[in-house]
């Protein structure tokens, strides 16, 4: 298992991701209650780690009944209300989620241009998504989440397994190369 960023107490990157997508989701008039922040930190993490080989925060993952999320996530949380970073908005009768709503600006200096990218291109992709649908996503596209048993941790690694279908073109291609190089794929029992 290689080595990578570990989450870090001290450290901000956390605080301040999650104080960006936040602010960025009251700015564009979104509600981004705590399933839908859980899983912008996951996909953000691991996309992250999948292309520059280093996670943004370094948090723990965990799959949960409603997808993954940050060990971390209610320990930071408070933390910023402590601070007075944040403020708390409990769910109404008719919304799925608890919301933070940040108090000031999130410092994104100390993330690289590529990371900010991956930021920013991850809250691109899911911001039409509510809750229940970022919970779907979440779902279907993460190989760890879909293995393992609640509680359990998922591993970054697992941002390198797809979860989509193989093309049947590629299945072909794949026997024409066995073929050619002298082995035989095994057969599937009918």
């Amino acid at each position: 298992m290689a080595e990578y960023r570990k989450f870090d107490f001290k450290s901000r990157r956390f605080k301040e991701l999650v104080l960006y997508f936040s602010q960025r989701g009251r700015a564009e008039g979104l509600v981004i209650g705590s399933t839908k922040l859980n899983k912008l930190l996951f996909f953000t993490d691991f996309e992250v780690y999948a292309r520059l080989g280093q996670p943004v925060t370094g948090a723990t993952y965990q799959r949960l009944d409603h997808g993954p999320a940050p060990r971390e996530l209610l320990w930071v949380r408070d933390e910023l209300l402590k601070d007075g970073e944040v403020h708390w908005k409990e769910k109404q009768e008719n919304e799925w989620d608890d919301v933070l709503l940040p108090d000031g600006d999130a410092d994104m200096t100390m993330f690289s241009e590529e990371e900010r990218d991956i930021i920013d291109r991850v809250f691109d992709e899911m911001r039409p998504l509510n809750a229940t649908a970022s919970s779907d996503l979440s779902h279907r596209r993460s190989a760890g989440w879909r293995v393992l048993e609640n509680g359990e941790t998922i591993p970054y690694e697992t941002a390198f397994i797809s979860t989509e279908s193989v093309p049947e073109e590629a299945k072909e291609l794949g026997r024409k190369l066995s073929k050619l190089y002298g082995r035989t794929p095994p057969t599937r029992a009918a």
